[in-house]
């Protein structure tokens, strides 16, 4: 029994041990597979984080945004790119477009057809730099070239080219001035010609009022490129004038503009048309006889005479013989406006819109329907049918105003009329069919530098494309302003802010929307 027990109590121990033994390795061996399940998942946990939807959509979002931010980028620099190769994908947002050459300018480097170089007497970098007005200036000259291969803009430094200027021995050549040039014919364009200067409005300070460079250049590129040279001489001696509105519009169109003293001095043969221009005084004897001459050109004809007449009461009785002549007369007063939708401002019978009446002269005009404006105006008779013909005129309602019209004047007692605002005289010669004219103009306002500037006029326009009819000048007229300075320079155009208003409540979150809908659809079909 004791045995029996015995063996039994060895065979538990020896049990137990096994167990011990057993449970021992079993521990080693999942202590051993839990540290490699663990190595497993760790491993595992990576590769299904960038599978995770989680990780999908984050991916996805950061993606976008990357290629956002790189397509911006992108973008910024082919718009600079491409801006500066085309000036007319900028966007101006000076009221005054100062950055931007208008259309006239446009159309007409467009028809050059000869290699122009436009040489800036300065590094790129330097002129540039230098100040808002010369960087604007840099800005306007290469849309010359954008606008047309055939213009080339080139930079040369004096400082470091100095032998640069024996190339115009004749000229005294400055930094910041430019030289156009056209095979062996150029102009140097001062900065006087570039930039007008003027007081600010302290009366001391003086400050830059208009760039001129668009003008400049225009006229420069015209000259060297034109054939033939037209000119025209304006008669001295007979009181003070300013015609310098009229003279600049005359020397932007290729005319070359000089004086002639006819009471000493005789016109020049070559001179296709001379300029009276409101005179004070009556003509000398001599002077008549001279302008005669002139006109009839040994009965070859072919030459011109613009008179341009003083709005006041004036004893010439050469002059008027002179005009008679040429089939017209001077009435004595002014003409008051009584259609007030022809009239500038109801506060002024005096200054109002005339009407084309002469197709002839009207030919040639990009708009027909922008108006010529007159002003204080001495109406010209016709008097003989034959010889003159009307160009523009009033109103039928207009009234003439005398003047020797006293405190007892009124204007409700005058009978209403059409009056002649400019008349054109003709003699044509018998063999040739060549015409002289005489053309009479009853009122200086209308040559006005700022009337002939102003774009919503057509006084520059039918002034120049008159004179050029006269000269037979087959050159297009251009009237082109420069960029005043003296207004706001920025401040955007109504059709400006209706374009970005388009373009921010519009195109905009148009194209925000349309990418949100991408976006939710494609992660709703996850």
């Amino acid at each position: 029994m004791n045995k029996d027990n015995k063996d039994l109590n060895e065979l538990v121990e020896s049990n137990e041990t096994q167990t011990e033994e057993t449970e021992a390795k079993t521990a080693k061996a999942e202590a051993k597979s839990k540290n490699k399940k663990s190595k497993s998942k760790k491993e595992c946990g990576f590769k299904k984080f960038f599978t995770s939807r989680k990780f999908k959509k984050g991916g996805f979002s950061t993606a976008v945004i990357a290629v956002f931010i790189v397509a911006v980028i992108a973008l910024n620099m082919v718009a600079v790119l491409a801006t500066n190769k085309v000036s007319m994908l900028s966007i101006d947002l000076s009221e005054q477009q100062n950055y931007n050459i208008n259309q006239d300018t446009i159309d007409f480097i467009e028809t050059i057809d000869k290699d122009v170089t436009i040489t800036v007497l300065a590094s790129e970098s330097d002129y540039s730099s230098a100040n808002e007005y010369y960087n604007m200036a840099n800005i306007l000259l290469k849309q010359f070239h954008n606008h047309n291969g055939k213009i080339k803009i080139e930079y040369v430094d004096l400082t470091a080219n100095p032998t640069y200027v024996n190339n115009y021995e004749n000229e005294n050549l400055y930094g910041g001035e430019y030289i156009v040039s056209c095979g062996d014919k150029y102009r140097v364009l001062t900065m006087d010609d570039l930039f007008e200067i003027g007081y600010a409005s302290d009366g001391t300070t003086q400050e830059i009022q208009s760039l001129n460079v668009e003008p400049a250049v225009t006229t420069a590129i015209l000259n060297v490129t034109s054939e033939n040279q037209i000119k025209v001489q304006f008669i001295d001696g007979f009181g003070d004038y300013n015609a310098e509105g009229f003279k600049n519009l005359l020397k932007q169109n290729n005319y070359d503009v000089s004086s002639v003293l006819t009471l000493t001095e005789d016109i020049d043969k070559t001179t296709q048309a001379v300029v009276l221009y409101t005179p004070s005084a009556d003509l000398d004897d001599k002077s008549v006889e001279k302008i005669k001459k002139f006109l009839n050109n040994n009965g070859e004809y072919g030459k011109n005479l613009i008179y341009v007449a003083n709005d006041m009461k004036l004893d010439t009785p050469n002059i008027t013989a002179l005009l008679e002549e040429w089939g017209m007369k001077l009435a004595d007063g002014v003409v008051a406006e009584m259609d007030y939708s022809k009239l500038l401002s109801p506060n002024s019978l005096y200054i109002s819109v005339s009407d084309y009446s002469n197709e002839e002269y009207t030919e040639g005009l990009k708009d027909k329907t922008l108006p010529f404006v007159a002003g204080y105006t001495r109406p010209i008779e016709i008097k003989d049918n034959n010889t003159a013909k009307a160009l523009l005129t009033t109103s039928a309602t207009s009234r003439l105003v005398p003047f020797d019209a006293d405190e007892n004047f009124s204007i409700d007692n005058v009978e209403d009329n059409q009056y002649n605002v400019a008349v054109v005289g003709s003699k044509i010669s018998g063999e040739e069919g060549i015409a002289s004219n005489v053309a009479v103009f009853g009122s200086a306002l209308a040559f006005d530098q700022e009337a002939m500037k102003i774009p919503s006029y057509n006084n520059g326009a039918y002034v120049i494309n008159m004179v050029n009819k006269l000269t037979d000048n087959q050159d297009e007229g251009i009237a082109i302003d420069g960029k005043d300075l003296t207004k706001p320079n920025l401040g955007i155009t109504t059709d400006q802010i209706y374009a970005w208003a388009v373009v921010c409540i519009g195109v905009i979150p148009v194209i925000i929307i349309i990418f949100a809908i991408v976006v939710w659809v494609r992660r709703r079909n996850r």
